[in-house]
């Protein structure tokens, strides 16, 4: 079974054969709209995609890092050679970090999640791409010969599934994007993606979250009260009534 750096390796090479080639085209228009936050935040992604420059402005290059396994491709952004599940990095620094499908192909998903959301700092975003597990288009994978074939051999994730994931990590999160071949024809080149339920024909989704931090607010005891009797200034009612009757 190919390691998890052979296959991100395979992965980038299908994003270079046609059908890769519009499924990056409007998962790059994609993020490119979706990430708007201050330069001065600190954007990692996990694996690399090689068309990172196509869905990110050249005022977050300064501050854009990628952590990768494997070998990386040719790119002038700054490099991170690590094991994924076991990030390099220190807890609540990053802003804003892109998984580009790397859940799908990576060895243990629940602890890529778990490291997603320590490295990210309160209210920090999370973007995640996936695969579609019930597309048409997937049926693809079950045809002979095609059982392992990059991309439809990855471990995909419905998106309600992955949605459960997080709530459980306290991410608050939705399925912001859909993405369909049948849109990807030459006249509709800008790119298209649906925003509602997950239709039969779409390939790939996009999933936002924003990792919700609580903070608890402790019960303090009620107040005593600040009425005090001073001896001298009141009677009691039994010395008042005496006194009366005298």
């Amino acid at each position: 079974m190919p390691n998890q750096n052979s296959r991100l390796s395979a992965l980038r090479a299908w994003y270079r054969a046609p059908l890769g080639r519009k499924i990056q085209r409007l998962e790059s228009q994609y993020l490119s709209r979706a990430i708007q936050v201050p330069y001065s935040f600190t954007l990692v992604q996990l694996g690399a995609t090689g068309w990172e420059k196509r869905y990110l402005d050249s005022g977050y290059w300064r501050r854009f890092v990628i952590v990768d396994e494997g070998v990386f491709p040719r790119t002038p952004f700054r490099t991170i050679a690590a094991h994924l599940d076991s990030l390099p990095l220190a807890s609540e620094c990053v802003d804003v970090l892109i998984l580009p499908h790397t859940l799908e192909f990576t060895t243990d998903q629940h602890q890529l999640l778990r490291e997603s959301e320590r490295v990210l700092k309160p209210e920090g975003q999370l973007f995640v791409l996936g695969f579609h597990p019930w597309s048409f288009y997937r049926l693809y994978r079950w045809l002979p010969g095609r059982r392992h074939a990059i991309p439809w051999s990855g471990r995909a994730i419905t998106h309600r599934r992955l949605l459960d994931w997080l709530s459980l990590l306290n991410f608050c999160c939705e399925v912001t994007a859909w993405y369909d071949f049948r849109l990807l024809h030459p006249c509709e080149e800008t790119g298209r993606w649906h925003s509602l339920g997950a239709p039969l024909w779409a390939v790939a989704y996009a999933v936002r979250a924003i990792k919700r931090t609580y903070t608890a607010i402790p019960l303090e005891p009620a107040a005593e009260s600040s009425l005090s009797w001073v001896p001298g200034m009141v009677e009691p009612t039994i010395q008042r009534r005496k006194n009366a009757r005298r």
